[in-house]
């Protein structure tokens, strides 16, 4: 009888079925960032908020400011009484020539950020606090007509008050995660990633790109001898869009590509080799972040991996060690550092 042997078959799909599984990744794709299009349509509407009012120029109202905003926008509301919430402090004083309004704008995450606004009237102060309350949350509110026509005046920061937080057009993440998946080897086999992710923060979605090594180690057993696994890949992941359905998460929709190698190495087998394959495979996943303090962030992310090629480890003459199936499950968890 032959002494087994470690080593490697490839049963490699025709281009017919790789193209027939690309589609179907793509129409999932497609469907589940739709959902989160939805989703974030939703959540962009539901920004709560509570406004403080006071006038020592003893003009204007909270009434007229609020119906200046709803002109404005429809992505603000007001907050229920067990909500956190933006508190929007409006504030008008009398001033030589006219009158003059500031706005403090303190975020549940204890952002804030104070403006004063000069003007000849009441309606025309609170025609630019409106715009600008507006405009922390929808880029469009500029072009909206406001509920009362009237002057407007450009806002101009108060000497010595901090400036507001303004978000950077693009954003720059370096994360590092553990991660747990299968296919690469039979069972559930731990690995881990680390990446860095380029994000369009301007855009009400906030697409991203987003470039990660991936590796993953396992030891096989069987009768006839053992083997080492060892999965190491690159990962090209495009997310169409971000929502950020609570005010310290971002959710993403993803797909992905992989490229590398899966290498076996078989041991205390007479026939001891070293084997590898090229590994590709299509990835459709959900990531999600949340923000710790400051620019640290929590990572999480699920993925189906959908493999282009089905080779087979096994020791000769004995049956199969592991096979690449047709499809596999990745999960993730780790911190990552957003640099601007």
């Amino acid at each position: 009888m032959a002494s087994p042997t470690f080593a490697v078959v490839t049963d490699r799909w025709s281009g017919e079925r790789i193209r027939t599984r690309l589609w179907a990744g793509i129409m999932t794709l497609a469907l589940v960032c739709g959902a989160n299009v939805a989703q974030a349509q939703e959540a962009r509407q539901a920004e709560p908020f509570r406004l403080v009012w006071s006038s020592s120029a003893g003009c204007g109202s909270a009434r007229a400011f609020l119906a200046e905003l709803a002109g404005r926008t429809a992505l603000l509301r007001e907050a229920r009484a067990d909500e956190h919430a933006i508190t929007l402090i409006v504030e008008t004083f009398p001033a030589a020539g006219g009158v003059r309004g500031q706005l403090t704008v303190r975020k549940p995450d204890g952002d804030l950020s104070v403006r004063e606004v000069p003007g000849l009237s009441c309606q025309e102060v609170e025609s630019a606090m409106a715009l600008i309350a507006a405009l922390m949350v929808d880029p469009l509110a500029a072009s909206a007509e406001p509920s009362a026509p009237g002057p407007r005046s450009t806002p101009v920061a108060r000497p010595g008050s901090p400036p507001a937080v303004q978000e950077s057009t693009w954003g720059l993440r370096l994360e590092q995660r553990l991660t747990a998946r299968t296919a690469v080897a039979p069972g559930l086999t731990w690995g881990q990633a680390v990446g860095v992710m380029l994000t369009r923060e301007a855009s009400r979605f906030r697409p991203s790109l987003g470039l990660a090594a991936h590796v993953a180690h396992a030891t096989v057993s069987a009768p006839q001898g053992q083997a080492e696994l060892d999965w190491r890949a690159a990962q090209l992941t495009f997310c169409p869009l971000g929502a950020g359905p609570r005010e310290r998460w971002d959710v993403r929709a993803c797909g992905a590509f992989q490229i590398g190698r899966l290498r076996g190495t078989g041991f205390q087998t007479a026939g001891a080799a070293t084997k590898s394959i090229v590994w590709s495979s299509a990835v459709l996943g959900v990531e999600a972040r949340r923000r710790l303090i400051g620019p640290l962030w929590l990572g999480l992310e699920g993925a189906f991996v959908l493999p282009f090629s089905r080779e087979s480890f096994y020791f000769l003459p004995e049956p199969t060690l592991h096979q690449v199936p047709a499809w596999g499950a990745a999960f993730g968890v780790g911190l990552g550092l957003r640099f601007f």
